[in-house]
């Protein structure tokens, strides 16, 4: 099936966010196998049966995960290689490499992601710093133009004549 022009243009004016979590559609078999579930969790199953080719395809739209593989094909080389030298056996330093891939990528990646959450809370912190600041601000201007005000009138008060009641 060949997708529409109207598709095409949609696609070419939308930006959109690759990430892992994206929104799920509830179908009435998720609603039944959560039903079925006492704890009403997930179950790996489930979350096997969600993973779609596409989410392969886009693996480098998630963020950190350039780090983590760059890190994982490093730390693997280095220590496949180092093992191959030092031993000899190329299939113990290729499962080495891979070992240590898969353990260097997995740990670089939750490094990064924990960076983010941690500039995440810092930069919600410096936004309510900053509103807080903004909020007191207009809060000292309101009184001051309440002050100002209070002086006016009394400086009106003084030039009037006391003769003059209205």
């Amino acid at each position: 099936m060949a997708p529409n022009i109207e598709d095409a243009q949609q696609t070419q004016n939308q930006k959109t966010l690759h990430v892992w979590s994206k929104p799920i559609e509830e179908s009435s078999d998720e609603v039944r196998s959560t039903a079925t579930n006492p704890n009403g969790r997930p179950t790996v199953s489930e979350a096997v049966g969600m993973i779609k080719p596409d989410d392969f395809a886009n693996v480098h739209n998630t963020p950190c995960a350039r780090q983590g593989f760059l890190a994982g094909i490093a730390a693997g080389a280095g220590v496949g290689g180092l093992k191959f030298v030092l031993r000899g056996n190329a299939v113990k330093a290729a499962n080495w490499a891979v070992g240590v891939f898969i353990l260097g990528s997995t740990l670089s990646y939750e490094y990064c992601q924990y960076l983010r959450r941690a500039e995440r809370i810092q930069m919600k912190r410096h936004i309510e710093v900053v509103t807080e600041n903004k909020r007191e601000l207009a809060r000292k201007a309101a009184e001051e133009k309440k002050e100002q005000l209070r002086l006016e009138r009394g400086k009106l008060a003084v030039q009037k004549p006391w003769y003059k009641v209205w």
